[in-house]
């Protein structure tokens, strides 16, 4: 069997309202990112994907397929996690993601996609200087639903103490999924976004925990 290796590192998109009303099956609640924050577009060359996967590939080096790369999007209702009560005075942190990057590699029959994510934390009225714990699911669906990969990462964010904010940056390399036919490759996306139903599944799973304990 030929094995073969293509490497194609191309633009991020934040479509956040391309595909709302199929975001249920992977990822829980519906809050929506601040209005007016800037959504910059990255690519080859971008300060966010030189932060994430170094300087850009010199022209010549490689060739770049389109196709071959699916394309990375925030799944709508999924760009903020928040922690505290309701109101904006029960606020501890508001996590925000702001841009993506990612670069793919096929080696035989497997695609591996290596994703890139910022963002920023905000340090509300209730919050402080400390470790937070942020749920973020990445999914891979062939069209708008349907699963083909999806895993929650548990990603911790040191805030210094008196901080009003910190920005943050996760790369995960270990996205992998069988090859799919050369047609069907084009309809895949990979969604990124903040698992809120995960959040408030694991708040009563911790409260029993303390409980037991006593």
């Amino acid at each position: 069997m030929r094995i073969w290796k293509v490497t194609a590192v191309l633009a991020a998109g934040l479509a956040l309202g391309a595909c709302g009303t199929t975001g249920g099956n992977l990822f829980g609640g519906q809050q929506q990112a601040a209005p007016g924050a800037a959504q910059p577009a990255p690519g080859v060359g971008s300060p966010v994907h030189n932060v994430l996967f170094g300087q850009p590939v010199p022209e010549g080096q490689q060739t770049l397929h389109a196709n071959l790369c699916p394309r990375v999007e925030i799944r709508d209702g999924s760009a903020v996690w928040r922690q505290g009560g309701e109101g904006p005075t029960e606020l501890r942190y508001q996590g925000t993601i702001t841009d993506l990057a990612r670069e793919c590699r096929i080696d035989g029959q497997t695609m591996t996609i290596r994703v890139g994510i910022e963002g920023r934390v905000l340090v509300g009225p209730k919050g402080d200087g400390g470790r937070v714990t942020m749920p973020i699911r990445i999914a891979v669906t062939r069209g708008l639903s349907t699963p083909v990969w999806s895993r929650l990462y548990q990603v911790p964010i040191d805030i210094p103490a008196g901080s009003p904010n910190v920005a943050f940056t996760q790369v995960e390399d270990q996205v992998s999924f069988p090859l799919p036919e050369p047609g069907d490759l084009a309809t895949y996306i990979v969604f990124v976004g903040f698992d809120n139903q995960a959040a408030q599944q694991e708040r009563p799973r911790r409260g029993r925990a303390r409980t037991a304990e006593r």
